[in-house]
């Protein structure tokens, strides 16, 4: 039989109890906050091939879309390895050591050595492969799997991912504030670059395992609040058979897939400022503005308990869809650059900082469903959903502008050029926007999730 963690004075696990203490919740928010900027920093990884190595923004754009094909399979096979994984430490929690090889890996990709183009082309898709092919498969895969180990009732749950969201936003719009004016200044040479990734990679990473250090899972081994797990012993092929009848997976992942393509096509946000707007620094001035978003997941746990988190998502897309509209007819406009990319910000937060929840709910629905519970690969596929909108966004971005004409060297770009930036950080969101509210409209959780609940309440029970 398996043992819980004791952690407080009272031999009561904080994740077990009813009321969980606040400093608890920024605990579990400190790997977030290490890969929350690990992304920024990636995203600004086609404008430094570009403008920086001057290498190609087509054949750069091209490997990126190649490396998700590396993906499918390391996420499928890690899923299949999670939902076998028992150690001393727990199922995922072992795996959060990858928050220290993913910053050791990104701090090798921005060091490019002189090595010739071909050289360079090579060196960036491989620290980019072991990034998000390894590292971030194994950091997005344990992700939803950890929390629901951890945290043992839906109320904790919620909460710890609204403090989660408040601590990583504030944390990414700090970082944001100050990056672009780095980047007008000191990131303009591969020597800069090269003197900022070592001490800001060591400091993140130290901070990224500090949850695997503080936040123990209260299941270890087949025990979650005296109950006996079943054992998943079912073959990859079975496995994924199971999935197919999950039709609310496939609607988070498609979700998914959209909300980071969408917040990961700001990887043109450097090129709209530097040749639409004409002031790189500016944004900083957006992101200072932009903190007006973080206060709405203070409130998030009162809304999905009032609304659901149903009318949540979709309320929040509605938001976004506005905010998009007002960005784009406003165009180079610092005023509508603002307003819009608050609303921007409120239309992802519900995928982007509470996702965890949604896949719970997954799973939840899966087990009610078929009668076994798949973890591992229900957060893997939707980590494999995430991966490749960030994938598909930087390839977009390299691929558009490279048929576009863009040229990293050049001080003013063509007019198509500009064209392909405009659609990239506007019209492009929009439509994703659209399709993603459609999309929402078939995500039906709440409807069924008291009948959920209590037949899985009763099953767990006997």
């Amino acid at each position: 039989m398996g043992k819980k963690n004791k952690i407080n004075e009272k031999g009561v696990p904080y994740g077990a109890r009813q009321k969980m203490p606040l400093w608890y919740g920024i605990a579990w928010s400190s790997r977030g906050v290490s890969a929350a900027i690990n992304v920024v920093v990636l995203m600004q990884i086609t404008y430094y091939c570009t403008d920086i190595l001057g290498l190609s923004a087509s054949i750069i754009g091209g490997l990126f879309l190649v490396s998700k094909i590396i993906d499918a399979f390391t996420d499928l096979g890690f899923g299949f390895i999670l939902d076998r994984t028992r150690t001393r430490f727990g199922k995922a929690r072992p795996y959060e050591i990858f928050i220290v090889f993913e910053w050791l890996f990104t701090i090798f990709m921005y060091n490019a050595p002189e090595m010739g183009k071909t050289g360079q082309y090579i060196w960036i898709f491989v620290m980019y492969v072991l990034i998000n092919a390894v590292c971030a498969t194994a950091l997005g895969g344990i992700d939803s799997v950890y929390l629901a180990r951890t945290f043992t009732n839906s109320k904790n749950q919620i909460s710890v991912m609204s403090i989660n969201g408040f601590v990583v936003m504030f944390s990414t719009i700090i970082f944001n504030i100050w990056f672009p004016n780095w980047l007008a200044t000191s990131g303009t040479t591969q020597a800069g670059w090269a003197s900022l990734m070592l001490p800001l990679g060591i400091t993140l990473a130290v901070i990224g395992i500090l949850r695997f250090i503080i936040c123990k899972e209260v299941v270890v081994d087949d025990v979650k609040e005296g109950v006996k797990a079943e054992k998943n012993d079912l073959s990859l092929k079975e496995s994924i058979g199971l999935l197919k009848k999950n039709k609310y997976l496939f609607i988070i992942v498609g979700l998914m897939f959209m909300t980071f393509l969408v917040n990961n096509m700001q990887a043109a946000t450097t090129y709209y400022f530097k040749y639409i707007v004409g002031d790189i620094s500016l944004q900083g001035i957006v992101a200072i503005t932009s903190m007006i978003v973080v206060p709405a997941l203070v409130v998030f746990p009162v809304l999905s308990r009032k609304l659901g988190t149903t009318k949540l998502l979709q309320g929040c897309l509605l938001i976004g869809i506005i905010g998009m509209l007002i960005r784009t007819i406003g165009g180079p406009n610092l005023a509508t650059l603002i307003i819009g990319g608050c609303l921007f910000g409120i239309g992802t937060l519900p995928i982007s900082m509470m996702i965890n929840t949604y896949l719970i709910d997954c799973m939840d629905y899966g087990e009610w469903t078929t009668g076994t519970r798949i973890e591992g690969l229900v957060a893997s596929i939707a980590n494999f959903a995430s991966k490749v909108g960030n994938g598909v966004a930087l390839g977009l971005v390299g691929v558009v502008m490279g048929i576009a004409g863009y040229d990293g060297y050049a001080e003013v770009q063509s007019a198509s050029a500009n064209a392909a930036i405009i659609f990239l950080y506007n019209i492009l969101p929009l439509i994703l926007f659209v399709i993603m509210l459609i999309l929402s409209l078939n995500y039906k959780v709440d409807s069924v999730r008291p009948q959920m609940e209590a037949d899985l309440k009763k099953k767990h029970e006997e």
